[in-house]
Protein backbone atom coordinates (compact mmCIF):
# COMPACT_ATOMS: atom_id res chain seq x y z
CA UNK A 1 0.00 0.00 0.00
CA UNK A 2 1.55 3.63 -0.93
CA UNK A 3 1.97 5.79 2.35
CA UNK A 4 2.36 9.34 1.43
CA UNK A 5 5.84 11.15 2.69
CA UNK A 6 4.54 14.80 3.19
CA UNK A 7 4.92 14.85 6.52
CA UNK A 8 8.59 14.01 6.29
CA UNK A 9 9.18 16.12 2.86
CA UNK A 10 7.00 19.26 3.83
CA UNK A 11 5.97 21.16 1.25
CA UNK A 12 8.90 22.46 -0.75
CA UNK A 13 10.62 18.66 0.06
CA UNK A 14 7.13 17.22 -2.41
CA UNK A 15 7.56 19.94 -4.60
CA UNK A 16 10.94 18.91 -5.65
CA UNK A 17 9.97 15.13 -6.02
CA UNK A 18 7.05 16.05 -8.02
CA UNK A 19 9.51 18.04 -10.61
CA UNK A 20 11.18 14.79 -10.68
CA UNK A 21 8.32 12.71 -10.80
CA UNK A 22 7.17 14.48 -13.98
CA UNK A 23 10.68 14.61 -15.73
CA UNK A 24 11.00 10.95 -15.03
CA UNK A 25 7.47 9.54 -15.54
CA UNK A 26 6.10 11.56 -18.12
CA UNK A 27 3.73 9.20 -20.84
CA UNK A 28 3.72 7.95 -24.20
CA UNK A 29 3.39 11.05 -26.23
CA UNK A 30 4.85 10.74 -29.64
CA UNK A 31 8.07 13.28 -30.41
CA UNK A 32 8.35 16.40 -30.51
CA UNK A 33 6.23 16.43 -26.77
CA UNK A 34 9.39 17.62 -24.23
CA UNK A 35 7.36 15.24 -21.76
CA UNK A 36 8.76 11.73 -23.43
CA UNK A 37 11.63 10.63 -21.96
CA UNK A 38 14.52 9.48 -25.58
CA UNK A 39 15.29 6.15 -26.29
CA UNK A 40 18.20 5.81 -24.46
CA UNK A 41 21.00 2.87 -25.61
CA UNK A 42 22.80 0.72 -23.08
CA UNK A 43 25.65 -1.14 -24.08
CA UNK A 44 28.59 -3.19 -22.19
CA UNK A 45 31.88 -1.83 -22.00
CA UNK A 46 34.73 -3.30 -23.89
CA UNK A 47 37.80 -5.53 -22.06
CA UNK A 48 40.68 -6.59 -23.15
CA UNK A 49 42.15 -10.40 -22.43
CA UNK A 50 44.38 -10.43 -19.43
CA UNK A 51 42.21 -7.47 -17.59
CA UNK A 52 40.14 -8.22 -14.12
CA UNK A 53 37.08 -6.14 -13.65
CA UNK A 54 34.69 -5.20 -10.79
CA UNK A 55 31.63 -8.24 -10.57
CA UNK A 56 29.09 -5.60 -10.82
CA UNK A 57 29.06 -2.08 -12.35
CA UNK A 58 29.86 0.63 -10.93
CA UNK A 59 27.34 3.12 -9.31
CA UNK A 60 24.87 -0.10 -8.81
CA UNK A 61 25.59 -1.64 -5.28
CA UNK A 62 27.28 -0.92 -1.98
CA UNK A 63 29.45 -3.10 0.11
CA UNK A 64 26.82 -4.62 2.90
CA UNK A 65 29.76 -7.18 4.96
CA UNK A 66 33.35 -7.07 4.16
CA UNK A 67 35.86 -9.90 4.36
CA UNK A 68 36.72 -11.10 7.49
CA UNK A 69 34.99 -11.93 11.40
CA UNK A 70 31.40 -11.76 11.21
CA UNK A 71 29.00 -12.83 14.57
CA UNK A 72 32.09 -15.34 15.40
CA UNK A 73 32.52 -16.87 12.17
CA UNK A 74 35.06 -15.51 8.71
CA UNK A 75 32.82 -14.56 6.41
CA UNK A 76 35.25 -15.77 3.15
CA UNK A 77 34.31 -12.58 0.82
CA UNK A 78 32.56 -9.54 0.31
CA UNK A 79 28.60 -8.87 0.25
CA UNK A 80 27.85 -6.29 -2.81
CA UNK A 81 24.39 -5.37 -2.30
CA UNK A 82 22.53 -4.48 -5.69
CA UNK A 83 18.76 -4.91 -6.60
CA UNK A 84 17.83 -8.31 -8.05
CA UNK A 85 18.57 -8.87 -11.00
CA UNK A 86 21.79 -6.59 -11.71
CA UNK A 87 23.99 -7.87 -14.06
CA UNK A 88 27.05 -10.13 -12.55
CA UNK A 89 30.21 -9.36 -14.66
CA UNK A 90 32.59 -12.37 -15.12
CA UNK A 91 36.13 -10.53 -12.74
CA UNK A 92 38.27 -12.27 -15.19
CA UNK A 93 39.14 -14.50 -18.07
CA UNK A 94 38.92 -18.27 -17.18
CA UNK A 95 36.29 -21.49 -17.46
CA UNK A 96 33.54 -21.78 -15.21
CA UNK A 97 33.93 -24.90 -13.26
CA UNK A 98 30.56 -24.78 -11.07
CA UNK A 99 27.08 -23.04 -12.03
CA UNK A 100 24.53 -24.44 -9.95
CA UNK A 101 23.23 -25.13 -7.28
CA UNK A 102 25.12 -24.72 -3.91
CA UNK A 103 24.26 -25.23 -0.65
CA UNK A 104 24.03 -21.97 1.56
CA UNK A 105 24.84 -20.33 -1.70
CA UNK A 106 21.73 -20.85 -3.02
CA UNK A 107 23.21 -21.20 -6.45
CA UNK A 108 26.82 -20.13 -7.32
CA UNK A 109 29.26 -19.77 -10.15
CA UNK A 110 33.26 -20.55 -9.86
CA UNK A 111 35.55 -19.64 -12.45
CA UNK A 112 39.05 -20.67 -12.74
CA UNK A 113 41.93 -18.67 -14.25
CA UNK A 114 45.91 -18.27 -13.58
CA UNK A 115 47.32 -15.52 -12.26
CA UNK A 116 51.16 -15.54 -12.33
CA UNK A 117 51.05 -19.31 -12.99
CA UNK A 118 49.21 -20.00 -9.74
CA UNK A 119 45.28 -21.41 -10.25
CA UNK A 120 43.15 -19.07 -9.00
CA UNK A 121 38.60 -19.11 -8.50
CA UNK A 122 36.53 -16.71 -8.53
CA UNK A 123 32.94 -17.00 -7.09
CA UNK A 124 29.81 -15.82 -7.06
CA UNK A 125 26.69 -16.78 -4.80
CA UNK A 126 23.28 -15.79 -4.16
CA UNK A 127 22.18 -16.40 -7.72
CA UNK A 128 18.86 -17.26 -8.31
CA UNK A 129 18.16 -20.81 -10.37
CA UNK A 130 17.22 -18.29 -13.13
CA UNK A 131 20.05 -16.48 -12.72
CA UNK A 132 22.90 -18.13 -13.81
CA UNK A 133 23.46 -17.66 -17.94
CA UNK A 134 26.85 -19.82 -17.99
CA UNK A 135 27.71 -23.67 -17.40
CA UNK A 136 30.45 -26.20 -16.32
CA UNK A 137 32.97 -25.94 -19.14
CA UNK A 138 31.77 -22.53 -20.61
CA UNK A 139 35.03 -20.32 -21.76
CA UNK A 140 34.48 -16.77 -20.42
CA UNK A 141 36.28 -13.38 -20.46
CA UNK A 142 36.08 -10.69 -17.91
CA UNK A 143 33.13 -8.36 -18.61
CA UNK A 144 31.12 -10.55 -19.65
CA UNK A 145 27.28 -11.43 -18.13
CA UNK A 146 27.74 -14.48 -16.39
CA UNK A 147 24.78 -14.32 -13.73
CA UNK A 148 22.18 -12.04 -12.32
CA UNK A 149 22.13 -10.81 -8.71
CA UNK A 150 19.59 -12.90 -6.66
CA UNK A 151 18.86 -13.69 -2.66
CA UNK A 152 18.88 -17.18 -2.87
CA UNK A 153 19.93 -19.92 -0.18
CA UNK A 154 21.03 -18.13 2.83
CA UNK A 155 20.29 -14.70 2.19
CA UNK A 156 18.96 -11.73 4.13
CA UNK A 157 18.79 -9.79 0.94
CA UNK A 158 19.65 -9.45 -3.07
CA UNK A 159 23.22 -9.50 -3.08
CA UNK A 160 26.38 -10.75 -4.57
CA UNK A 161 28.65 -12.77 -2.38
CA UNK A 162 32.23 -12.21 -4.41
CA UNK A 163 35.16 -14.52 -3.24
CA UNK A 164 38.58 -14.37 -4.41
CA UNK A 165 40.21 -18.05 -3.84
CA UNK A 166 44.25 -18.49 -4.82
CA UNK A 167 44.69 -22.38 -5.12
CA UNK A 168 41.19 -22.95 -6.29
CA UNK A 169 37.68 -22.82 -4.81
CA UNK A 170 37.40 -27.01 -5.62
CA UNK A 171 41.46 -27.58 -5.08
CA UNK A 172 41.78 -26.90 -1.23
CA UNK A 173 42.84 -23.04 -1.79
CA UNK A 174 42.51 -20.68 0.62
CA UNK A 175 39.82 -17.39 0.09
CA UNK A 176 41.55 -13.80 0.66
CA UNK A 177 40.14 -10.52 0.86
CA UNK A 178 38.67 -9.70 -2.30
CA UNK A 179 39.12 -5.57 -2.15
CA UNK A 180 42.84 -5.55 -1.75
CA UNK A 181 43.27 -8.23 -4.70
CA UNK A 182 41.52 -6.18 -6.90
CA UNK A 183 43.82 -3.37 -5.97
CA UNK A 184 46.26 -4.85 -6.39
CA UNK A 185 45.83 -6.60 -9.60
CA UNK A 186 45.62 -2.71 -11.17
CA UNK A 187 49.14 -1.97 -9.82
CA UNK A 188 50.50 -5.48 -10.81
CA UNK A 189 53.87 -5.18 -13.11
CA UNK A 190 52.48 -8.30 -14.74
CA UNK A 191 49.78 -5.70 -16.63
CA UNK A 192 46.83 -7.34 -14.98
CA UNK A 193 44.77 -4.09 -14.80
CA UNK A 194 41.51 -3.80 -12.38
CA UNK A 195 38.26 -1.97 -15.11
CA UNK A 196 35.41 -0.46 -12.64
CA UNK A 197 32.44 -1.90 -14.69
CA UNK A 198 30.72 1.21 -16.08
CA UNK A 199 27.82 2.32 -18.12
CA UNK A 200 27.62 2.76 -21.54
CA UNK A 201 28.66 6.28 -22.46
CA UNK A 202 30.79 6.78 -19.14
CA UNK A 203 33.55 5.35 -20.24
CA UNK A 204 36.77 7.13 -21.87
CA UNK A 205 37.57 4.65 -23.68
CA UNK A 206 40.83 3.93 -22.26
CA UNK A 207 40.16 0.47 -21.84
CA UNK A 208 39.54 -0.56 -25.35
CA UNK A 209 42.00 -1.77 -27.34
CA UNK A 210 42.92 -3.73 -30.74
CA UNK A 211 43.25 -6.75 -28.07
CA UNK A 212 39.37 -6.48 -27.15
CA UNK A 213 38.14 -10.04 -27.76
CA UNK A 214 34.63 -9.83 -26.06
CA UNK A 215 32.21 -7.27 -27.17
CA UNK A 216 29.00 -7.84 -25.39
CA UNK A 217 25.49 -6.86 -27.53
CA UNK A 218 24.57 -3.27 -28.18
CA UNK A 219 20.55 -4.00 -27.56
CA UNK A 220 18.93 -0.85 -26.49
CA UNK A 221 17.06 -0.23 -23.94
CA UNK A 222 13.41 1.77 -24.65
CA UNK A 223 12.34 4.21 -21.71
CA UNK A 224 11.26 6.51 -23.83
CA UNK A 225 7.86 7.18 -25.89
CA UNK A 226 7.56 3.59 -26.88
CA UNK A 227 6.89 0.93 -24.02
CA UNK A 228 8.73 -2.00 -24.90
CA UNK A 229 9.93 -4.96 -22.07
CA UNK A 230 13.29 -4.70 -23.84
CA UNK A 231 16.35 -5.38 -21.66
CA UNK A 232 17.11 -2.13 -18.86
CA UNK A 233 20.63 -2.21 -17.94
CA UNK A 234 20.68 -6.23 -18.69
CA UNK A 235 17.30 -7.22 -16.86
CA UNK A 236 14.46 -7.89 -18.04
CA UNK A 237 10.94 -9.58 -17.08
CA UNK A 238 10.68 -13.14 -17.96
CA UNK A 239 8.43 -13.39 -20.98
CA UNK A 240 5.06 -14.10 -20.55
CA UNK A 241 5.04 -14.02 -16.73
CA UNK A 242 2.82 -10.93 -16.44
CA UNK A 243 -0.05 -10.00 -18.15
CA UNK A 244 0.22 -8.95 -21.29
CA UNK A 245 -1.20 -5.58 -21.12
CA UNK A 246 1.03 -4.73 -17.77
CA UNK A 247 4.73 -5.62 -19.35
CA UNK A 248 5.10 -3.07 -21.47
CA UNK A 249 4.87 -0.65 -18.48
CA UNK A 250 6.70 -2.89 -16.45
CA UNK A 251 9.25 -2.11 -18.72
CA UNK A 252 9.18 1.28 -19.03
CA UNK A 253 8.52 1.98 -15.47
CA UNK A 254 11.56 -0.25 -14.79
CA UNK A 255 13.96 2.88 -16.52
CA UNK A 256 12.92 5.51 -13.50
CA UNK A 257 16.02 4.76 -11.53
CA UNK A 258 18.33 1.56 -11.30
CA UNK A 259 16.90 0.94 -8.40
CA UNK A 260 13.73 -0.02 -9.29
CA UNK A 261 14.08 -3.56 -11.54
CA UNK A 262 11.40 -4.92 -14.09
CA UNK A 263 10.74 -7.70 -11.87
CA UNK A 264 10.47 -5.73 -8.57
CA UNK A 265 7.82 -3.87 -10.22
CA UNK A 266 6.04 -7.20 -11.60
CA UNK A 267 6.75 -8.71 -8.05
CA UNK A 268 5.37 -5.39 -6.56
CA UNK A 269 2.05 -5.52 -8.62
CA UNK A 270 0.97 -8.78 -7.46
CA UNK A 271 1.44 -8.25 -4.03
CA UNK A 272 -0.80 -5.05 -4.12
CA UNK A 273 -3.53 -6.38 -6.02
CA UNK A 274 -2.62 -9.37 -7.74
CA UNK A 275 -2.70 -7.64 -11.18
CA UNK A 276 -6.10 -6.88 -10.78
CA UNK A 277 -6.66 -3.25 -12.21
CA UNK A 278 -10.05 -2.69 -9.94
CA UNK A 279 -8.64 -4.08 -6.64
CA UNK A 280 -9.70 -2.14 -3.43
CA UNK A 281 -8.49 -2.40 0.31
CA UNK A 282 -11.05 -2.06 3.12
CA UNK A 283 -8.10 0.99 4.20
CA UNK A 284 -9.23 2.22 0.71
CA UNK A 285 -6.63 1.62 -1.35
CA UNK A 286 -6.91 1.27 -4.88
CA UNK A 287 -6.11 0.29 -8.37
CA UNK A 288 -3.12 -2.14 -9.34
CA UNK A 289 -0.44 -0.13 -7.11
CA UNK A 290 -2.87 0.39 -4.25
CA UNK A 291 -2.59 3.69 -3.57
CA UNK A 292 -4.64 5.81 -0.74
CA UNK A 293 -6.34 8.66 -2.56
CA UNK A 294 -4.14 11.05 -1.12
CA UNK A 295 -1.03 9.75 -2.00
CA UNK A 296 -2.41 9.16 -5.73
CA UNK A 297 -2.81 13.15 -5.80
CA UNK A 298 0.31 14.14 -4.74
CA UNK A 299 2.35 11.32 -7.03
CA UNK A 300 0.45 9.55 -9.42
CA UNK A 301 1.24 10.12 -13.43
CA UNK A 302 -0.14 10.35 -16.69
CA UNK A 303 1.57 7.34 -17.57
CA UNK A 304 0.14 6.88 -21.56
CA UNK A 305 -0.35 10.89 -22.22
CA UNK A 306 -4.12 10.64 -23.00
CA UNK A 307 -4.46 13.80 -20.63
CA UNK A 308 -5.83 11.75 -17.23
CA UNK A 309 -4.41 10.58 -14.30
CA UNK A 310 -6.43 7.87 -13.07
CA UNK A 311 -5.76 5.55 -10.11
CA UNK A 312 -7.26 2.29 -12.17
CA UNK A 313 -5.67 2.73 -15.37
CA UNK A 314 -2.61 0.33 -15.72
CA UNK A 315 -0.21 2.89 -17.23
CA UNK A 316 -0.75 5.71 -14.97
CA UNK A 317 -0.42 2.83 -11.42
CA UNK A 318 2.47 1.37 -12.93
CA UNK A 319 4.54 4.49 -13.89
CA UNK A 320 3.35 6.45 -11.05
CA UNK A 321 4.03 2.85 -8.51
CA UNK A 322 7.91 3.25 -10.09
CA UNK A 323 8.11 6.81 -9.65
CA UNK A 324 7.02 6.20 -5.78
CA UNK A 325 9.51 3.93 -5.76
CA UNK A 326 12.15 5.58 -6.74
CA UNK A 327 11.68 8.73 -4.95
CA UNK A 328 11.46 6.50 -1.49
CA UNK A 329 14.92 4.75 -2.72
CA UNK A 330 16.21 8.14 -2.55
CA UNK A 331 14.77 8.70 1.05
CA UNK A 332 15.83 5.39 2.04
CA UNK A 333 19.51 6.46 0.96
CA UNK A 334 19.52 9.60 2.55
CA UNK A 335 18.93 8.38 6.04
CA UNK A 336 21.12 5.61 6.11
CA UNK A 337 23.85 8.14 4.85
CA UNK A 338 23.02 9.93 7.60
CA UNK A 339 22.59 7.32 10.39
CA UNK A 340 19.09 7.67 10.36
CA UNK A 341 18.21 3.93 9.16
CA UNK A 342 20.11 0.57 8.92
CA UNK A 343 19.18 -2.54 6.94
CA UNK A 344 19.34 -3.89 3.31
CA UNK A 345 18.11 -0.86 0.69
CA UNK A 346 15.43 -2.37 -0.99
CA UNK A 347 13.57 -3.71 2.23
CA UNK A 348 13.72 -0.35 3.56
CA UNK A 349 11.87 1.50 0.49
CA UNK A 350 9.80 -1.40 0.33
CA UNK A 351 9.09 -1.14 4.19
CA UNK A 352 8.38 2.80 3.35
CA UNK A 353 6.04 1.82 0.52
CA UNK A 354 3.97 -0.29 3.17
CA UNK A 355 3.84 1.37 6.48
CA UNK A 356 5.59 4.77 4.81
CA UNK A 357 8.77 6.52 5.16
CA UNK A 358 7.85 8.40 8.58
CA UNK A 359 6.90 4.75 10.36
CA UNK A 360 9.87 3.70 8.87
CA UNK A 361 12.50 6.26 9.90
CA UNK A 362 10.53 6.34 12.83
CA UNK A 363 11.79 3.00 13.84
CA UNK A 364 15.09 3.17 12.03
CA UNK A 365 14.44 0.31 9.55
CA UNK A 366 11.76 -1.94 8.21
CA UNK A 367 8.44 -1.09 10.42
CA UNK A 368 8.51 -4.14 12.51
CA UNK A 369 4.64 -5.05 11.61
CA UNK A 370 3.78 -8.81 10.92
CA UNK A 371 2.20 -7.16 7.44
CA UNK A 372 5.33 -5.10 6.49
CA UNK A 373 7.98 -8.12 7.38
CA UNK A 374 5.97 -10.17 5.49
CA UNK A 375 5.88 -7.34 2.53
CA UNK A 376 9.32 -6.84 2.11
CA UNK A 377 10.24 -10.70 2.02
CA UNK A 378 7.58 -12.13 -0.22
CA UNK A 379 8.32 -9.05 -3.01
CA UNK A 380 11.84 -9.50 -3.42
CA UNK A 381 11.17 -13.41 -2.88
CA UNK A 382 8.53 -13.36 -6.07
CA UNK A 383 10.82 -10.87 -7.99
CA UNK A 384 13.61 -13.58 -8.65
CA UNK A 385 10.62 -15.31 -10.31
CA UNK A 386 9.69 -12.78 -13.20
CA UNK A 387 13.56 -12.31 -13.96
CA UNK A 388 14.46 -13.27 -17.23
CA UNK A 389 17.59 -15.20 -18.01
CA UNK A 390 18.84 -12.68 -20.77
CA UNK A 391 21.06 -9.87 -20.93
CA UNK A 392 22.25 -7.63 -23.55
CA UNK A 393 24.42 -10.47 -24.43
CA UNK A 394 24.28 -10.90 -28.07
CA UNK A 395 21.59 -14.13 -28.31
CA UNK A 396 24.15 -16.45 -30.68
CA UNK A 397 26.67 -15.84 -27.79
CA UNK A 398 24.99 -16.07 -24.64
CA UNK A 399 25.98 -19.16 -22.86
CA UNK A 400 23.16 -22.31 -21.64
CA UNK A 401 22.26 -22.70 -17.85
CA UNK A 402 22.99 -25.37 -15.95
CA UNK A 403 21.61 -28.04 -14.06
CA UNK A 404 24.30 -29.35 -12.28
CA UNK A 405 23.55 -30.92 -8.77
CA UNK A 406 24.01 -29.08 -5.55
CA UNK A 407 27.13 -28.98 -4.28
CA UNK A 408 28.25 -28.51 -0.64
CA UNK A 409 29.82 -25.27 0.25
CA UNK A 410 31.64 -25.30 3.16
CA UNK A 411 31.78 -21.87 5.53
CA UNK A 412 29.87 -20.16 2.69
CA UNK A 413 28.36 -16.88 3.65
CA UNK A 414 24.66 -16.63 5.66
CA UNK A 415 24.13 -12.88 3.99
Amino acid sequence: MAVPLIGLLGVGGVALVAAVVLLLGSGDRKPPNPNCLPDIPRTYQRVAVGQVVVPLTEGTYTVSSPFGMREGAVHQGVDLAAPLGTPILAATDGRVVAAGPAEGFGHWIIIDTAEDGVPLSTVYGHTSAGGVFVKPGDDVRAGQPIGAVGSDGESTGPHLHFEVVPGGRLQGGQQIDPMPWLEHASQSSTGVQVIPAVHAGTSDGSHKSSRSRWELGSAKARVGCNPSPAVVEGVSLRPGSVPSEYEPWIGKAAGTCPEVSAPLVAAQLRQESGFNRFAGSPAGAQGPAQFMPDTWARHGIDGDGDGRIDIYSIPDAVMSQAAYDCSLVQIAKDAVTHGKLQGELTELWLSMYNCGPEGTLAQGGVCQNSETLGYVKAIPRMAAEYAAAQTALDAENRPGKSGQAAVSVAGGARR
